[in-house]
């Protein structure tokens, strides 16, 4: 069995909202791109996840949303030093 993952990545394209489709061979690397666009590092923004899943012949046996990505999404940030950084920075500058 071979599963694949997809990131649902949303943007503006001449005023319409566009939806892509990002692929990935592990859980791990989505979240990671997941948390740039959180970031701000890429246009767009992340809007969901997929789990993929193959038998060995090729044929799709399951397709589950990923819905407890957020969690991780975020851990995944807050180990990142330059982004914690500037969270800190844009919260002591925020109105209250």
């Amino acid at each position: 069995m071979e599963n694949t993952y997809y990131l649902i990545v949303e943007q503006r394209a001449g005023g319409r909202r566009l939806r892509t489709l990002d692929e990935y061979a592990s859980a791990d690397r989505l979240i990671a791109d997941a948390a740039d666009y959180e970031a701000g590092e890429f246009p767009g923004r992340w809007v969901g996840a997929l789990e993929l899943s193959f038998d060995d012949s090729g044929r799709l046996i399951a397709a589950l949303p990923l819905v407890d990505i957020a969690a991780d999404v975020h851990a995944e940030l807050a180990s990142r030093l330059e982004w914690c950084q500037r969270q800190t920075a844009l919260d002591r500058w925020s109105p209250r």
